[in-house]
Order: structure tokens, then sequence, then C-alpha cells
């Protein structure tokens, strides 16, 4: 017979001896351990930092303050902060290049009172082991304007251009309007782009990601566009404006011209949604503008003689030019854009004198001189001829006679016509006179230069007691000359000093 309550006593007993020997072996593994780690951080904190210990992110485990401090100052001294425009960079300095600087007395502090604590206090101490970071460096400009001169628009690396609105522009190649798109441009305050660098500043200093930073400029800050490509009224605009699509214009003056394409022609209309019409007012406007400035006939008129310097010819003397017939031109010029074609002319002028020859001859944009023109100085009593700027001819002459009131009119006029030989008459009753002449060349009311082969002498003070009735006498070789050369319309400007 088997006594299971015995046996199951004695079983029992032995199990619990050994648990109780197990629970000592353990308690003093622990105890033994405990003893050597807390040893181990004792003296970690008699020779540095705890491992764990972080300033600015980096462990300091095992160095001293002064270690500490001197990597705070390195790594502050080589960070680098940087502003990039679309991946170019605009800015880029370290603190001290921004007119920053660390607070060693801070730094020194901080690192001194963490340290302190690791040695007095074993929360302290277990705290640190697990995670501790302290920041330790405050921004403090070198001086009140430093940062200012260091950040502004001028120091830059990448140009500055402005914001431009979506406008229309003349396509040539496919000659229609077309809508051109907005431009964001990167002009930006000198203020905003302080608040911005500033703002990158800070956050470099409170996140833990690093001292080389880069962050992409500011665009946001910059003025925007007022009108963008979509923009429903411009492209509506644009649509009315091609139903005129062909229409151009090429004003010819001289050696100058002025194109007026689609573009510019739609000034002169009148545009309401996707419709456009000529205005009659917007057109008369344009052609009164091109009279003031391209017409020249009977407007003041200066000139750079060869001895007397600048003259001022009066506009009523001033009969030699171009005259734009203002009513013919505005009708032309409607005809002109309804018709949708390219056209290339001059503007309609008063053309041609009672003997059908011009009132001018030749104009470069607004000078309708252009380098050719006879010269009467009366006061030097000379003649001179330039043709495209180059002297052709000159010779002394004889004018009107001034002591019997038969003076040359001054004044600036188009060389009527040509005639060789001529009969000149003039004069009533006994007065009445008559001379062969060989080269006539009229210019003003019977007056005009011609040979006067009778005299022997020309210059000087001639005119005065023995002049002419009013016009130009020359020697007959320098009227011969001059009547080959010069052409109907030519400028014949006459004056005194």
């Amino acid at each position: 017979m088997i006594d299971l309550g015995k046996r199951g006593k004695s079983a029992g007993n032995k199990n619990l001896w050994i648990s109780l020997a197990a629970m000592f072996a353990v308690s003093t593994l622990i105890g033994t351990g405990g003893y050597y780690g807390y040893r181990y951080y004792c003296e970690s904190v008699n020779k540095g930092f705890l491992k764990g210990t972080y300033v600015n992110g980096s462990s300091v485990y095992g160095k001293t303050v002064k270690e500490v401090e001197n990597a705070v100052l390195d790594e502050y001294a080589d960070a680098m902060i940087t502003i990039t425009e679309k991946e170019n960079t605009d800015l880029a300095g370290n603190f001290s290049f921004y007119g920053y600087e660390v607070d060693r007395d801070k730094l020194h502090k901080n690192l001194t009172d963490l340290y302190a604590a690791q040695k007095k206090d074993r929360m302290a101490i277990l705290q640190s082991i697990f995670d501790r970071y302290e920041s330790v460096i405050e921004e403090k400009p070198e001086e009140t304007d430093a940062f200012a001169k260091r950040v502004k628009t001028d120091n830059l690396e990448i140009a500055r251009y402005g914001s431009e609105d979506a406008v229309l522009y003349y396509d040539q190649e496919e000659d229609c309007v077309k809508v051109k798109p907005e431009v964001q441009g990167n002009e930006i305050s000198d203020q905003d782009l302080q608040d911005f660098v500033r703002e990158c500043i800070h956050k470099t200093l409170e996140e833990d990601e690093g001292l080389e930073r880069s962050y992409e400029f500011p665009w946001e800050l910059c003025e925007k566009p007022s009108v963008y490509r979509d923009d429903a009224e411009l492209n509506s605009r644009m649509k009315a404006i091609n139903t005129y699509q062909g229409a151009g214009i090429t004003y010819v003056f001289g050696d100058k011209t002025e194109e007026m394409d689609l573009l510019d022609l739609s000034q002169l209309m009148d545009i309401e949604g996707e419709q456009a019409s000529l205005s009659d007012e917007k057109i008369a406007a344009f052609v009164n503008e091109l009279d003031a400035q391209y017409s020249t006939r009977y407007r003041e008129r200066t000139f750079q003689s060869t001895l007397a310097g600048e003259i001022t010819i009066d506009a009523k003397f001033n009969d030699y030019g171009y005259t734009i017939l203002v009513d013919d031109e505005i009708e032309q010029l409607r005809e002109d854009i309804e018709s949708r074609k390219h056209v290339e002319r001059e503007p309609v002028y008063l053309e041609t004198n009672s003997w059908g020859n011009p009132y001018y001859l030749k104009r470069s944009g607004e000078d309708d001189l252009a380098g050719t023109y006879i010269e009467v100085d009366l006061t030097a009593q000379h003649v001179w001829y330039y043709k495209d700027g180059e002297l052709t001819m000159e010779s002394d002459c004889v004018s009107g006679d001034v002591t019997k009131d038969h003076g040359t009119h001054t004044g600036c006029f188009p060389l009527a016509y040509k005639e060789s030989p001529s009969v000149l008459r003039g004069g009533e009753g006994d007065g009445e006179w008559e001379e062969k002449v060989q080269y006539w060349m009229p210019f003003f009311e019977g007056q005009g230069l011609h040979d006067a082969s009778w005299r022997y002498y020309f210059g000087g003070s001639i005119y005065r007691g023995n002049g002419s009735h009013g016009c130009i006498n020359l020697p007959t070789w320098a009227a011969g000359e001059l009547y080959e050369a010069v052409e109907t319309g030519t400028a014949i400007i006459i004056f005194y000093e």
C-alpha cells in the first residue's frame, strides 16, 4: 500500500527549497549588476556627461563641459543657411554672415548646469540616460543694422525681374493676335526678404535637423500678375481684333518707315465683347497726330546754315515741305484696314503746285531736306548747293536791291520749275523791263535764281544800290551747273544772318 499523502508532502518540500535557491541566485545577480551599473554611471558623471545626453541633437557622452562648448562653437561656425531660387543659390552664409553670434555666457551656463544636475540628482542621471536634449544657442545681432546690410535684394545672386500681366501680342508668322502668358516675377521688398530669412534662421535653431539647411525663395511674397492668360476679357478682345486678320499698314517717310500691325490697328477700333468696329473718332485722332509729326510745310523751321549757325524760318514763310491731307488720309486708312490686307505707302500728301511740280523733293523721317537744298545767305551774298549732304556748287551772288525796295524775299521755298532759255519781264509803264536769261529757276512770286551775263562782279555789297529786282543773280557758269544738277521741288532757303 502506497502513502500518496506522505509522498506528496516530501515532494512538495523539495520543490520549495529549489524555488528559494533560485530566487536567492537571481537577487544576488541583480544586486551585483545594480551595484556595478550605479558605479558605472557615477564614474561617467565624474569624467564627463552621461551616456544618452544630447546637445543640439548630438551625443556628448563622456565629454567635458569645455569639450562640448568648443564643439558647439565649431558647429555654429560651420553652419550654412542657404536660400535657393529654382535650384540656384541666391544667398548663403553661416550665422556670423547673417549678423548672429553664439551667446557664449549662456552656452557655458547651460552646459555647466546640466553637468552639475547629473552629478547631484540621481533622477537627472536616469532621465539623461534615456533622452536629454538641451538648446544652447541664441541669436544676437552683432550690430543693429548688420542683418539688414547682408539681407537685401541688392545682395541676391539671381537677377530680379518684375511680374508681367498676360497681354495680347501680334504673331507675325501666323498674322494674328494671341495671348502672351503672364510672368511671375521675383521682385521682393527688403523687409519681406528680411522677415523670411529671419524666420529661416529661427527654424534652423529650433528644429533638430542639423545646421546646414536650405530654404526655397518665398515666391508667395512677390507681387502677383493682375491679369492671367485665361482672363475672359482679354480672350474676348483677342477674338474681336482677329476679325480684321490680315490688315496692316506700313507708312513710308523716305528712309524711315512706321509699321502698324493688326494689334496696333486695334487702337483704332471700338471693341465690345468679341465684336470690333472701326472708330471714326480714333482714326481721325491718329491721322491728326500723324499730321502733327510728319507734315512740315507752313511749320516753323530751324536750319543749320553754312556760315551763320542755326537760323529760324517763320512758319508763314516756309512754303517748302510735306502736307498730309487729313480728310483724304482718314478715308484711305479706313479703306486699307477694311481690305484686310497689308498696305505699304506714303500718307496722302498735297503733292504738286500749279505747274504740276512737287512742293517737296525727299525726306528722311521728320527731316524733309535730307541733305539736299540750295542755301542763299543774303548777308554773305553767297549761294551753296548741297546734294545728299555733299557740297556740289557754290558761288557769290547779287540779290535784290534793298535801297530801291526790291529786296529778295526770305523764307524756304520749293523750286517751282526750270526753264532754259527764258525771258524775264517786270515793271509797269515807263518802268517796264525785259531781260533774256539762259537759266531760269523761280521760287517765289516772280523771284528766282538765274544767270546774269551782264555783270562782271558778284558778292560784297553790290546789292546795295546795284542789286536785282529781287532775283538771285549768278555767274553764267554757276547758274548753268546749278540748273543741270538741281531738281524741281528742291528746297531753296533764303535768309539774312
